[in-house]
C-alpha cells in the first residue's frame, strides 16, 4: 500500500478499468469520494474526463489526510458510467505522522539479489515494516533512534530494511525469475527454492539492530552471538 506523511496534499493515479479492461468513463459521469476507516466520506469531487482518459490523476486536500493514531488509511473510490453501465473502481493509500528512515525499495532488492521488475517498489512496504518495529519497540523509541545521528540511527534503519525484507521472502520463490531475456541479452540465474539461509541472516542481522535500538527487547528468535575462539596454538 502506498504510503503518504500525514496533513499534506495526497496526489496519486486512479486506474479505470471495467471488467479488467481499461475504461474510458462517459463525459461528466465521473466523481471520486474519499472515506475513512471508518467508512466517514471525506472528500467529494467531480472529475472531469477525456476521450481517452483510462488514468485519473486525483488530489486528496490536505484536511481530509489528517491523522491522531500511529498510522490511517483513506479509501479513494472513483465512480462512473461507460456506455451507461455503472462501474467503480477503488484503491487505498496509508497515512503516517511522519517518514524518518532513509531506506528505500533499493537497499531490500540489494539484500535480497532481486530486479526491479522482479519485486517493484511498490511492492515494498517500507512503512508497514516500520509500524511493525513500532508496535514492537514503540514509536518513541524508535523515532528516537531514528533521529539520533548516532549508531542508533543506522541500526534503526537496518531493522526496517531487515524487517521489510523477512515479510518479502515468503513470496521469493514465486518472484524470482530463473531466466531472463530482453533481446539479444539474457541471464540465467541458479534454481533456488530454499530461502531458509537468507531469513536466517536477516533475522540475526534484525535482532543484532534491535539490541543497539532497546537492548531490552525480545525480538522472538535468537539474539546474534559472536565468540572468539581460542587459537589452537597458543589456547590464548
Amino acid at each position: 500500500m502506498r504510503t503518504f506523511e500525514a496533513g499534506r496534499d495526497v496526489t496519486l493515479p486512479v486506474n479505470l478499468t471495467y471488467n479488467g479492461q481499461p475504461a474510458v468513463p462517459d463525459t461528466g459521469t465521473a466523481e471520486l469520494s474519499v472515506t475513512g476507516p471508518d467508512g466517514a466520506v471525506l472528500f467529494t469531487q467531480d472529475l472531469t474526463t477525456g476521450p481517452t482518459d483510462v488514468v485519473l490523476v486525483v488530489t486528496v486536500p490536505a484536511e481530509h489526510n489528517e491523522i491522531s493514531t500511529s498510522f490511517s488509511r483513506r479509501i479513494v473510490r472513483v465512480s462512473a458510467q461507460r456506455g451507461g453501465i455503472p462501474f467503480d473502481v477503488v484503491t487505498m493509500y496509508r497515512l503516517v505522522p511522519t517518514i524518518l528512515y532513509s531506506v528505500q525499495p533499493k537497499d531490500v532488492r540489494s539484500f535480497l539479489g532481486v530486479n526491479e521488475s522482479e519485486l517493484p517498489d511498490e511492492d515494498v512496504d517500507l512503512s508497514a515494516a516500520l509500524l511493525n518495529l513500532e508496535f514492537q519497540v514503540t514509536r518513541a523509541t524508535l523515532a528516537a533512534a531514528l533521529t539520533s545521528g548516532e549508531e542508533a540511527e543506522l541500526r534503526a534503519n537496518d531493522a526496517v530494511l531487515y524487517r521489510a525484507v523477512l515479510d518479502i521472502i515468503p513470496s521469493l520463490a514465486n518472484r524470482v525469475a530463473q531466466e531472463e531475456t530482453d533481446g539479444a541479452l539474457s541471464f540465467k540465474r541458479n534454481a533456488r527454492k530454499d530461502f531458509s539461509e537468507l531469513k536466517k541472516s536477516a533475522e540475526d542481522r534484525l535482532s543484532a539492530a534491535l539490541t543497539i535500538i532497546n537492548p531490552g527487547i525480545d525480538p522472538g528468535y535468537a539474539i546474534l552471538i559472536t565468540t572468539t575462539d581460542a587459537d589452537p596454538i597458543t589456547g590464548a
